[in-house]
């Protein structure tokens, strides 16, 4: 979307990955850069948010695969909804612990 190409919904997948991280972290991907250098970074260099060393392995499988620099290799949501459901006794017998940061932390603004 952001080079003017036809898009899918693979675009809104990416975007899933990217809101899952920001639950995750409580913080804002990119925020060392202008929107102008996020854009050109994520699709000229394939840069990514760095998943958190703490974060359960299929959540950020999860994220890694619904921001795949080859939107063809991204997921359905159909998938991304079985990925959850079959990881579900796990995301909430451990985050529920550890809590998503952006609940605990300060709120996620810019101002």
């Amino acid at each position: 979307m952001i080079q003017h190409r036809p898009y899918t919904q693979k675009v809104d997948v990416y975007s899933f990955g990217i809101v899952l991280w920001e639950l995750l972290t409580g913080m804002l991907p990119f925020q060392n850069m202008t929107a102008v250098q996020a854009a050109f970074a994520v699709v000229n260099k394939g840069v990514r948010p760095t998943i958190p060393n703490d974060c359960l392995p299929v959540l950020g499988e999860i994220m890694t695969r619904c921001w795949d620099a080859n939107p063809d290799n991204r997921p359905p949501f159909s998938q991304v909804v079985r990925m959850l459901e079959a990881a579900e006794t796990e995301i909430l017998t451990t985050v529920r612990k550890a809590r998503f940061r952006c609940c605990i932390s300060q709120p996620m603004t810019t101002d």
